[in-house]
């Protein structure tokens, strides 16, 4: 027996064509083209020797190559100078935040950005989302048929403390998790000892709030020891869901901050709390924090009067909201309990859609922030 090295089991997971092409967001044509050209491997419903019609029957490891083949052939933009930070941030819970950065992280690897994801919540639902279960300890390996890759042996404190305590760093290679293999997007995953990482922010000298800033600068030019990122685009904080200094150090290190608000009057108030803190760190640290916020709406259901309230309760901050919201969906709260994130158990969803369109205009975003501070770079070596 293959013992898994994820808690979730993504082995029934299969799409036809028009599912496959809809999570690349290609057309079917385009997907055929590609298969052609990258001779990546497909499987047929038919190869078991049964008389089913040989349809191609697509697993997310197969869309993952398909997308990182695009990268390699250069048939997508993506970011030269990364990687860029995305947190995900709000001072409420049921909002959608950790569905928002499991997918957004989801959908970015499948558009070719290479992305690592890390969970900065000690209730570890990130961590659930990508397949693993925190508390799962070696003695539950056999039971479950699982391997060792499955235990969350590390989380990001085992990056972070050593650094804040200047100390040695350790090696993060059994800290990164590949739930959907080396082509799939990565993750740093939580675990109830994550909270050491609050504790030594708490209790750190000088500018604790640009810690993780300071970190990732070192760690994406290759000079932290033991933890280098400078091979990805993209990395992805889902922050708790409560006031914290891990929070604060996020935000502070983030390109770009999205704020999923449930459309209800008190996820609308939790924005404002998210708002005044980056206009704090601003104030505190001028010229250093660089965070563009992005709203995201969810939970929308067009035909509730309370939600079109609130909704028009965000248009004062339409400059910073996204041009497209996430629908209801009980897709959500079932793809949680599956350990597997939602896009890739209902991949013609609408809400899968939403976050694919959602995740474009991040993109551009992403790309449209790089070209200004290429611009700004070049002006000032002119002047």
């Amino acid at each position: 027996m293959t013992l898994r090295s994820t808690y979730s089991d993504p082995s029934g997971l299969q799409y036809r064509l028009r599912a496959a092409s809809a999570l690349l967001g290609i057309t079917d044509n385009t997907t055929k083209r590609y298969l052609e050209e990258s001779q990546i491997q497909v499987r047929r419903a038919n190869d078991d020797g049964t008389k089913s019609v040989a349809v191609r029957l697509f697993d997310p490891d197969t869309l993952f190559q398909i997308a990182q083949w695009r990268r390699e052939k250069n048939l997508i933009k993506t970011p030269q100078n990364g990687p860029y930070v995305i947190t995900v941030d709000i001072v409420k819970g049921g909002t959608g935040k950790t569905t928002t950065a499991a997918e957004i992280t989801l959908h970015l690897q499948l558009a070719g950005l290479r992305v690592l994801a890390i969970d900065l919540d000690v209730q570890a639902n990130l961590t659930q989302y990508m397949g693993y279960e925190a508390d799962l300890t070696e003695k539950d390996l056999a039971s479950y048929g699982l391997n060792l890759d499955a235990i969350v042996g590390q989380t990001f404190a085992h990056v972070v403390c050593p650094f804040l305590n200047r100390a040695p760093g350790e090696s993060v290679g059994s800290l990164i998790k590949m739930p959907f293999g080396k082509n799939g997007p990565h993750l740093i995953a939580a675990d109830a000892n994550l909270g050491d990482i609050e504790f030594a922010l708490s209790t750190a000298k000088g500018s604790r709030e640009m810690a993780l800033d300071k970190l990732l600068n070192l760690a994406k030019t290759g000079q932290l020891p033991g933890f280098d990122t400078s091979k990805y685009d993209v990395i992805v904080f889902d922050c708790p869901p409560n006031v914290s200094m891990t929070s604060t150090a996020a935000l502070a290190a983030a390109d770009i901050v999205v704020a999923p608000v449930r459309l209800d009057a008190f996820a609308v108030k939790g924005l404002s709390r998210v708002i005044e803190e980056l206009k704090l760190l601003r104030e505190t640290y001028k010229g250093a924090i660089h965070s563009e916020l992005v709203i995201l709406a969810t939970h929308f259901a067009a035909q509730l009067s309370r939600i079109q309230r609130m909704n028009q309760a965000l248009q004062q901050y339409e400059k910073q909201v996204a041009p497209v919201s996430i629908s209801v969906s009980e897709e959500f709260p079932k793809s949680l309990e599956r350990y597997i994130p939602m896009s890739l158990q209902k991949p013609l969803s609408q809400a899968s859609n939403e976050y694919k369109l959602f995740t474009d205009h991040l993109i551009k975003r992403l790309l449209a922030i790089e070209e200004k501070r290429s611009q700004a770079v070049e002006k000032g070596s002119q002047s």
